[in-house]
């Protein structure tokens, strides 16, 4: 035991000592009372004259007729009772005191005179005391103090009255020293609690336990009680003349003057109060919290609030989730249980219809959860019945669901037969589901009484501070007209949301007024809670602005009533009215301007809209029912989330999931753990629409979230609109839709976090279900034999350099180990083998396990099994051969706890002892874990839910299937290993387990279940719960002990049992059954049976006749039983099941495990996950054999491959050894995975390699891997999106070995090319992809041309083409590119130049004094740039052809470079000087020749003109231009930039004359067509 478990066992039982169970301030309660001390057997004349009667009745096993008619109150009888605790404490102290004599002696021992000194000696001795001495006296109480903390931790339960104490006066007085303090503590807390009620949080406020006493006070320092106890004794004087003072307040000042003139000012005393105090005693006891840390103390359970739950008569783990609020330790009233069972069926109701639906659309989960009530028939009379009567149970008798759901059977199960006709309403699952909703409802009750305690103080204070809080008078008046409001809206809640609603309202209301009263309290605490900031009613006073708010003809309370009732409020309001900005212009002064005094009048009056409890709970409910969830990937998420096997991918976009269909899954804590890491938003809508792209989603959210406010406001807004047909009205309308809509949006941002925190919580449950019940069924198996003996053969994975590959390890039945030794091997005829088998005749084994980390392991069990079998057939034993699972041996064999235990082994001979357990014993060897059995794989999501939350849940999983079994205490006792199981008994927990274990031992067990009353190792409440489930063997007393029949319910065995063997009933005998003489079985079942008594029937029914209790009547005793009111029909049928099947182990028999468990045990490879058969799992492995058929490579985890010559290669090949070698490193894909012999078929083939490469890596999601709702839409678009940033990515990672390759981008390019002479080019990477590349030339000045060029016959993705294709021309190579295909061009171009009939609008001298540097800046290589270049071009062009049509009378034309299309040349014509604009035809320019239309080519510059000039002539002017040419008709003087480049004023245009330049102007309208579709072939 350590320094620390020592301490505490002391310091437990100096405090055990000091108590024992007596009556609690709560009505009804059996609590354990610290504050009672145990008095002498000289001062018993003190006490009542049975002492042993009154503690029976306060533990609530004696019933005093005239107990209700005691009419004194308890606080006058808490009263009383401290006063006699003091008069008993100064006795004591009285006694102790040295006398003359007694100082007279001691001077005379210690040659020492009797005065100062000696007491400075004694304070000397006592006020310091050193660590070490302290830890001494401690070890040497606990050599001696055990049977003393026994007794004195007795709680008084079933007490005779028989046990005296020895307690030693010392003792006593040190230990109320510490009491005492607390004592004034308490009474100075209840006073203070009865002059204040101003706050009744359930959060702060203390646990009232069933023991009486606060016991969240975790501060055991005893140094703090003792100054506390200073300063209030300091005190007393400055209180009482406070009191005296306040008391002469009303005394006018004549009167004082007479006062003083008879009796004095007083100053005549003033000597007399200033004595010198006495020194005071500065002795204190030292206590754990001086000597231990705080988390150590925790960590140990042993601080004060450890100390409280451990002698609390309510289980433990009903204490654990109480929370701290009031509500959670009280015994509900009967009302309080109806309403509960209806608020619990109600949710009930509504969850089941929400899940039916779900499941009528395929949705809602994963399909693994646990389907709850399923016959649930929620307007069945039956049903409702028990569940009522269960809650009454949990809620009333705090009986925990193991207790319920196997001995009060009878409330949810119904059936008139034996066999049949039977139906279960609840399984343990729906007890359990129960179970947290009664918790819940306790917040929820807890919620409302703060709620009501608010009402009730500002109710009885409101008068006082009221005037300034209300805004308009008197606020005890204001809070009258709210009260009706608030306290219906209260009664109608039936959430904690709504109570909160509440709570906040007023405080929104009546801050002021709550912020006085605070102030009044004079506590931080309850100043903490009154008020905050002013809220809006308050602020609304403060800037003028409540003003604003009346005008808008309806206030926001009766708004929500409309909501709530429909019509019941009219909006207020008549033509005469002014309107808004009228009525605001008296602010004006106060914000700037009238609009911004109505802002902040509509701002104002949509927060009081938005704190209204009606308006939130129906946005609530709304939201509710149509709330879905839409989730968008993020920058990082679109880089991150590219494949399939990333968690978030299928759900990276969601297209509005109903908030409904999360039910029954983990999703949505995926969701939020992939918000939290920035990968995807989250947000939630009510609108149904979904408008989001792929990218630039945050617009289109706010989108989304302001859609929906608008959706909410809608509805709001018809409660608080006018349908008054004026002008007033119509103005007013509109202002109060803003409020509403601004009160939508910030009561929806509310309504979302609860929201998202209801399916975080809604999710969290599923995962700890999903847990609870995987671990379940691993732990709810039987052992492969009864008392099984059991030799481990673990090896795989251990150090064989010191002591062998092997270990063998001989465990008992009772879980120890007796016996190890080391082994290289067991094979026949090696020492290990021999060992072994000596092993086996030495010491009976009944099972040998096999264990291993390595695919050794598989060898090893053929060796084991061939020894064994030997063995078998030798010595004529039965001995079980199997794998074992080893999860819990891998977490436990290297922890502390195992290091403790078997300090003298090593760890991989702890492994075996492990792997032994967990085959003997399994919920043993689990629970042996702690919270490291969440380290087990139990579901893919627990590690998104905190431990603290998922842990109770898995938890219960051990309580399940210990209630199936029961815990055999005294083998708990004596063997530290199985008492794992015993803090999940029902009523019991880590702290209760081991303060029963600390009683019990080899030397001393039970011998009965009636020992856990008789030793006062259980209360009353705990006994309930546990009796059934401790198990007594073999018992001494009585064979129901061994079995699970409660000892309630003893009394109808023995009835039983006295039928079966045809004996009569007889007194002598102790029996009688329930029929005969009337008595209650449960209260004649707390009496154990003697030994002479029918408890030997039961024996002997038992043993030797167990089939005569087939010839019972069940079904008749229990009518018999019924008509005394007790339903016994399921327990009596259970009771039998029992006497016939005392070993009866419900849990499922022994299966080993398959070969998927054994292949990931042995392997770590999981089938499905890291070995998939659909030809997408590539591994890597070493080929270690090569025949000539097939080859043997080996993965990393020992696992095997075959790879046969089929699959070597996509080519036909001789033998293996072509292609593959030992020793050769391959990437192989799985064909198939043989469990049974643990080897996989692989495949080294290219062609299946490059599948799966591209199934895996394939970014198109299959509709099996993503949720229902995905947005296949946006995933397409990020698709390309991510295709064209890659090639693009890609591409300027790419390096072409030629002197002209640069790696630009097509700006940098022209950058680069803008200095260097006309006809230079470089060729580039492309951003069309790995298959392109791209070749820029310069072709004049700023303008440059982009020839894409397609490469064909690539031998890789990087390397270079063979064939390059630029249109339909091939080339073999890019010299050969450059050299005939962008030379020509060049010298194409420079022709043009030449020709009479360029024009370059760049270089006409008319435009000398205006270069393009000047008008256009600096190229910037960007659109903008471009496009007012383009506008440039065509101004001058239209003005040089009009310039010349002008002068020669006719039309003209020009050629000029083309700066749309880089490369080509455009011939701009004007048909006739009074044509309006120009047109424009396009030539493209090839290497060897120029093309016009689709038909023209022409080898030359003049070619191209006297082509261009016969189509000219061919082509008849219309009367209006067709539609097939390129009509521009720009205005010569602005372009449609609104920017003018010309230096002249601006062209006319004459519409009126359309003739042609070369043809006649009268064309029929054959000719007009026929020309129109000419011009359509030519233009480009």
């Amino acid at each position: 035991m350590s320094d620390i478990e020592e301490y505490g066992h002391k310091d437990r039982g100096r405090r055990g000592r000091r108590g024992s169970y007596g009556s609690s301030e709560d009505e009804g309660s059996d609590g354990y009372d610290t504050r009672r001390a145990q008095y002498s057997d000289d001062e018993e004349e003190d006490e009542d004259e049975d002492d042993n009667d009154d503690e029976l009745r306060r533990e609530g096993f004696l019933v005093d007729d005239d107990e209700e008619e005691e009419e004194e109150a308890p606080e006058e009888r808490r009263r009383k009772k401290k006063k006699k605790k003091r008069r008993h404490i100064e006795r004591i102290e009285e006694e102790d005191e040295l006398d003359e004599e007694d100082l007279a002696l001691v001077a005379e021992n210690t040659n020492q005179e009797v005065g100062t000194k000696f007491k400075r000696l004694k304070r000397g001795r006592t006020s310091r005391v050193d660590e070490d001495e302290l830890r001494a006296e401690l070890d040497d109480l606990m050599d001696t103090g055990g049977d003393r903390q026994d007794r004195s931790n007795d709680l008084g339960l079933f007490d005779d009255g028989g046990v005296e104490s020895d307690i030693s006066e010392h003792d006593y007085r040190a230990s109320r020293r510490m009491d005492r303090g607390r004592e004034k503590e308490e009474e100075e807390g209840e006073e203070a609690e009865d002059s204040d009620g101003l706050v009744d949080d359930p959060l702060s406020a203390p646990r009232r336990r069933r023991t009486g006493h606060d016991s969240t006070r975790d501060d055991i320092d005893a140094g703090a009680g003792a100054r506390h106890r200073r300063d209030a004794s300091s005190r007393e004087g400055g209180e009482a003349a406070n009191y005296l003072f306040d008391s002469l307040e009303s005394i006018d000042d004549d009167t004082w003057m007479e006062l003083q003139d008879i009796f004095g000012d007083g100053e005549e005393y003033a000597f007399a109060m200033e004595a010198a105090q006495a020194p005071q005693d500065t002795y204190r006891e030292k206590t754990l919290a001086d000597v231990f840390e705080p988390a150590e103390l925790e960590a140990k359970m042993m601080t004060q609030m450890d100390d409280d739950i451990r002698t609390t008569d309510i289980p433990e783990r009903i204490q654990m989730r109480a929370a701290g609020h009031s509500e959670a330790l009280r015994a509900l009233s009967d009302d309080d249980i109806n309403e509960e069972a209806t608020w619990i069926i109600g949710k009930l109701h509504r969850w089941q219809t929400q899940m039916k639906e779900l499941r009528s659309r395929h949705e809602g989960g994963e399909g693994d959860g646990a389907e709850l009530f399923k016959q649930a028939e929620f307007f069945s009379e039956r049903f409702l019945a028990g569940v009522l009567e269960v809650l009454k149970h949990m809620s009333h008798d705090f009986y925990e669901v193991p207790y319920i759901y196997r001995h009060c059977r009878e409330l949810f199960v119904t059936g008139s037969d034996e066999e049949a006709n039977v139906r279960e309403w609840l399984t343990m699952d729906d007890l359990w589901s129960l179970y947290d909703h009664e918790q819940q409802y306790r917040g929820f009750l807890a919620s409302r009484r703060h709620a009501r305690n608010v009402v009730r103080r500002l109710s009885g204070g409101g008068g006082a501070g009221a005037g300034a809080g209300a805004g308009a008078g008197d606020g005890a008046a204001l809070l009258q007209a709210d009260a009706a409001y608030v306290s219906d809206f209260i009664a109608s809640a039936n959430c904690v949301e709504d109570i909160s609603d509440v709570v906040e309202w007023l405080q929104a209301r009546y801050g002021r007024e709550m912020r006085a009263q605070a102030a009044q309290a004079q506590t931080q605490a309850k100043r903490a809670q009154g008020g905050g900031a002013a809220g809006p009613w308050e602020q609304a006073e403060r800037d003028g602005t409540a003003r604003l708010v009346e005008r808008m003809g309806i206030s926001a309370r009766q708004v929500g009533e409309n909501i709530a009732t429909p019509g019941r409020h009219a909006v207020a309001d008549s033509p005469s009215d002014a309107l808004p900005l009228d009525a605001a212009r008296s602010l004006a002064a106060g914000f700037g301007s009238a609009a911004a005094a109505l802002r902040a009048g509509v701002a104002a009056f949509a927060a009081q809209l938005a704190v209204d409890p009606h308006v939130r709970r129906h946005v609530r409910a709304y939201c509710e029912a149509h709330a879905c969830v839409v989730v968008r990937a993020t920058d990082r998420g679109l880089r991150e989330i590219t494949d399939s096997g990333h968690p978030a991918f299928a759900f990276k976009f969601l297209r509005q999931k109903p908030a409904a269909a999360f039910a029954g899954s983990a999703q949505f804590l995926a969701i939020a753990r992939a918000a939290d890491d920035g990968l995807v938003r989250v947000a939630f809508s009510v609108t149904g629409e979904h408008r989001f792209g792929a990218l630039a989603d945050d617009a289109a959210l706010a989108a989304d979230a302001e859609r929906s406010a608008l959706v909410v406001a809608r509805q709001i807004e018809a409660h608080a609109r006018s349908y008054a047909v004026h002008g007033a009205a119509a103005a007013w309308n509109p202002v109060r839709a803003d409020a509403v809509l601004q009160a939508a949006r910030a009561v929806l941002a509310l309504v979302w976090h609860e929201t998202a925190q209801r399916l975080r919580a809604q999710a969290e449950a599923f995962v700890g279900d999903a847990c609870r019940r995987a671990l379940q069924a691993r732990i709810d198996v039987r052992p492969p034999r009864p008392g099984a003996r059991v030799v481990v053969v673990a090896g795989g994975g251990f150090d064989a350099s010191a002591r062998g590959a092997l270990r063998v390890v001989y465990v008992d039945g009772a879980g120890r180990p007796r016996e190890d030794f080391s082994a290289d091997s067991v094979r026949a005829g090696s020492d290990g083998a021999a060992q072994l088998a000596a092993l086996l005749l030495r010491r009976p084994a009944d099972v040998v396990a096999v264990a291993g980390m390595s695919l050794q392991a598989r060898r090893l069990l053929d060796d084991v099994r061939a020894l064994v079998a030997a063995h078998c057939a030798r010595a004529s034993a039965d001995v079980m051969v199997t794998y074992a699972r080893d999860d819990a041996a891998r977490l436990w064999w290297d922890c502390d706890a195992a290091r403790a235990e078997l300090p003298a082994m090593r760890r991989e001979e702890r492994y075996c002892v492990a792997v032994a357990r967990a085959l003997q014993d399994a919920p043993a060897a689990y629970a042996a874990l702690g919270p490291d059995v969440l380290r087990l794989r139990l579901h893919p999501a627990q590690r998104l839910v905190d431990a603290a939350v998922l842990l109770p849940a898995v938890q219960r999983a051990f309580v399940n299937v210990v209630a199936s079994t029961g815990v055999d205490v005294n083998a708990a006792a004596a063997h530290p290993h199985l008492a794992h199981t015993l803090p999940f008994v029902a009523g019991l927990g880590p702290r209760k387990a081991h303060a029963v274990l600390s009683r019990v031992s080899p030397a001393d067990p039970l011998e009965s279940r009636n020992d856990l009353v008789t030793r006062r190792l259980c209360t009353r409440c705990v006994f309930v719960n546990c009796a059934s489930f401790l198990r007594i063997r073999p018992p001494a007393a009585d064979a129901l002990d061994a079995t699970r029949i409660h000892p309630q319910d003893y009394i109808l065995a023995y009835k039983m049992a006295m039928d079966a063997l045809d004996i009569e009933e007889d007194d002598d005998d102790g029996g009688g059954g329930g029929g005969g003489s009337g008595e209650d079985p449960g209260r004649r079942g707390q009496r154990a049976a003697p030994r002479s008594g029918p408890a030997r029937y039961v024996a002997e029914v038992m043993r030797n006749a167990p089939d005569k209790l087939d010839d019972l009547d069940l079904v008749g005793y229990a009518e018999e039983l019924k008509r005394k009111n007790l339903l016994k029909l399921e327990t009596l049928k259970f009771i039998k099941h029992e006497l016939q099947n005392p070993d009866d182990d419900p849990r499922a028999p022994f299966e080993p495990p398959d070969s998927r468990c054994v292949l990931e045990m042995l392997t770590g490879e999981v089938v499905g996950e890291t070995l998939r058969e659909d030809g997408t799992s590539l591994v890597s492995a070493v080929v270690v054999r090569v025949q000539p058929k097939f080859a043997i490579a080996r993965l990393d985890s020992g696992l095997e491959g075959f790879i046969s010559v089929a699959n070597v290669a996509d080519y036909r090949i001789d033998a293996v050894s072509d292609e593959l070698a030992p020793g050769q490193s391959v990437v192989a894909v799985v064909k198939r995975v043989d469990p049974e012999k643990m080897s996989l078929d692989l495949s080294t083939r290219q062609s299946d390699i490059d599948e799966a490469l591209r199934r895996s890596q394939s970014t198109v999601p299959e509709s099996s891997l993503v949720d229902r709702y995905f947005d296949f839409d946006s995933e397409a678009a990020l698709r390309e999106h991510a295709k064209a940033l890659w090639l693009k990515s890609s591409a300027r990672m790419r390096t072409i070995p030629h002197p002209l390759f640069k790696p630009f981008n097509s700006r940098e390019a022209e950058q680069y090319l803008d200095g260097r002479p006309r006809g230079d080019c470089v060729i580039r990477p492309s951003s069309r992809g790995l298959d392109h590349i791209a070749i820029t030339w310069k072709v004049a000045e700023g303008l440059f041309q982009h020839i894409d060029v397609q490469e064909r016959d690539k031998p890789s993705e990087a390397a270079l083409g063979s064939t390059f294709l630029v249109g339909d021309a091939a080339y073999t190579d890019l010299d050969e590119l450059v050299a005939f295909h962008v030379d020509p061009i060049s010298r194409k171009l420079e022709e043009v130049k030449r020709s009479p009939k360029f024009y370059d609008p760049e270089t006409d001298p008319l435009y000398a004094t205006q270069p393009v540097a000047t008008l256009l800046g600096v190229n910037d290589y960007t659109d903008e740039y471009r496009a007012r270049r383009q506008e440039l071009w065509e101004t001058r062009t239209a003005r040089h052809l009009d310039t010349l049509a002008q002068s020669t009378g006719r039309g003209s034309y020009c050629i000029s470079l083309s700066l749309a299309k880089p490369g080509s040349l455009v011939l701009a014509f004007k048909p006739t000087p009074t044509y309006a604009g120009i047109m424009k035809w396009t030539a493209r320019v090839e290497p060897n020749e120029f093309k016009l239309g689709e038909r023209g080519r022409y080898p030359d510059i003049n070619g191209l003109i006297n082509g261009f000039k016969r189509m000219q002539t061919t082509q008849k002017s219309s009367a209006r231009p067709s539609s097939a040419y390129e009509d521009n008709r720009l205005s010569s003087g602005r372009s449609h930039h609104g920017r003018s480049y010309a230096d002249s004023g601006r062209w006319e245009r004459d519409r009126s004359s359309r003739s042609g330049a070369w043809g006649d102007s009268h064309q029929s309208s054959g000719q007009r067509q026929s020309g129109a579709a000419s011009a359509s072939r030519w233009e480009s």
